[in-house]
């Protein structure tokens, strides 16, 4: 039953709506006047010898010579919509409704920006925030700078993870496992034996660091393109890099030598056995195997290193301190991602709510919001176009009375008085007249009584 209703108060509604559509939009330019027409109105008004302008350019002629015929055809066109209104009327109560929705959904938009604003402002009150942010853009610019150089390929890190520093201590317990027996047996005490393969490993593994770093950057770090006291720094770098190779190798081949020494020393001198029975000890043998298998942990260090190293060390610097800067500003700005995340998430909540309810409301009105939705379109092409109709006449209307007013004050007759109403009252000249801007816009015109 409802349904045959709402088809009847629908079959009502489109006759209004066929008639309201067919008032022309084309009948503005019926309003349209000639210049001479306007020069003569504009004429009529310069005599009397003083001229009333308000704050939209308008003189007392002006709107009834151009203002007029408008509100005249304006309204014929609300008596033309006027049978649309009365029809559609019973059902604007749910057309409303579901209008409102939708200014509810906006609103809640609003309010979801304005809290995301709020919470933003929050945190650009934090000094500690600010600080970061500035650390992180300065890194950003820095590191983006120095990746372009380098074709945007990524840096070779590797030197800066756990695994690089547990691949070195792995070089230490080779060393370790080298050389502690050729100390235990020089020196007879555990600890000195312990204590001297750790510090060997420790140079070692130091040395094997720097010169594979050298090595992977040495075009980088003894270019001519440095400073000669950067160069001089990383020279030193080499020298102690060395310096402390050659501390391991003959720290090593001296233990290895006394050992060796020892061993020959502690044989007695007539062997029962035989001399076929005779441990045979070479010195120079045990000694070089020594070094060689120093010479091989470091240099399966130097690989590491140089494996683990860019080419550009300020392109690994660059890349390491905008990966802390950046890891330092988001998780200070965590609070407030989580915050607006929050916000988000409940605005999409709201407007599923909102639009589930907005759908049951429209779901009656749905043809007539459409007729009434076009019409109001219908209205809104009428308004701009009398709007720029009669935006064009009064714009015309005032140049035509600007001048009719200079040809008066250089008359006999003597000057027009140009006078300004409203909140802005007073005498202006007749150049600041003639310069007046003419507002007419849809909303003006809209607003005709």
């Amino acid at each position: 039953m409802a349904g045959v209703t709402n088809q009847t108060a629908l079959d009502a509604l489109k006759p209004a709506f066929g008639a309201a559509m067919a008032f022309p939009v084309e009948q503005v330019n019926a309003l349209r006047a000639t210049p001479e027409s306007l020069m003569e109105q504009a004429g009529q008004e310069a005599a009397f010898g003083r001229i009333s302008v308000n704050d939209d350019g308008l003189t007392a002629g002006g709107r009834l010579h151009v203002i007029e015929p408008a509100r005249a055809l304006l309204a014929r066109w609300r008596q033309t919509r006027r049978p649309f209104d009365v029809a559609i009327e019973p059902k604007m109560r749910a057309i409303r409704a579901a209008q409102d929705v939708e200014n509810e959904i906006a609103a809640a938009r609003q309010r979801a920006e304005r809290d995301e604003r709020d919470a933003e402002a929050g945190l650009e009150g934090d000094e500690h925030y600010r600080r970061l942010r500035e650390d992180f853009r300065v890194a950003d610019t820095r590191y983006q700078r120095i990746k372009a150089d380098h074709e945007n390929r990524d840096a070779n890190l590797s030197a800066y993870y756990p695994a690089y520093w547990v691949a070195l201590l792995c070089i230490g317990v080779a060393e370790w496992l080298i050389n502690y027996d050729v100390f235990f047996l020089f020196a007879g005490v555990v600890a000195i034996a312990a204590g001297a393969t750790i510090i060997m490993g420790v140079l070692l593994a130091f040395a094997a660091d720097g010169h594979g770093s050298l090595f992977k950057q040495w075009s980088y770090r003894f270019g001519e393109h440095r400073d000669a006291i950067d160069r001089r720094g990383d020279w030193r770098m080499l020298a102690l890099s060395t310096f402390s190779l050659l501390i391991v190798l003959l720290a090593a081949a001296g233990s290895r030598y006394a050992a060796v020494m020892h061993q020959l020393a502690g044989q007695p001198d007539i062997n029962l056995l035989g001399a076929d029975a005779q441990i045979s000890v070479d010195p120079m043998r045990d000694v070089l195997l020594s070094l060689l298998w120093n010479l091989m942990a470091w240099a399966v260090g130097v690989f590491i290193a140089y494996m683990a190293h860019d080419k550009d060390p300020d392109f690994m610097d660059a890349t390491r301190q905008f990966n802390r800067a950046h890891r330092r500003y988001r998780r200070r700005r965590r609070p407030m991602v989580n915050r607006i995340s929050q916000i988000k998430a409940r605005l999409t909540k709201d407007i599923e709510r909102l639009e589930s309810a907005a759908r049951t409301k429209a779901a009656d009105v749905a043809e007539e919001r459409a007729l009434l939705s076009q019409v109001d379109r219908h209205e809104a092409a009428i308004l701009a176009a009398l709007a720029a109709v009669v935006r064009g006449n009064a714009q015309l209307y005032h140049a035509n009375l600007a001048q009719m007013a200079a040809s008066l004050a250089a008359s006999p007759r003597g000057a027009v008085t140009i006078e300004r109403v409203g909140p802005r009252a007073g005498q202006i000249s007749l150049g600041d007249f003639r310069n007046e801007a003419v507002t007419v816009t849809p909303d003006m015109i809209r607003g005709l009584g």
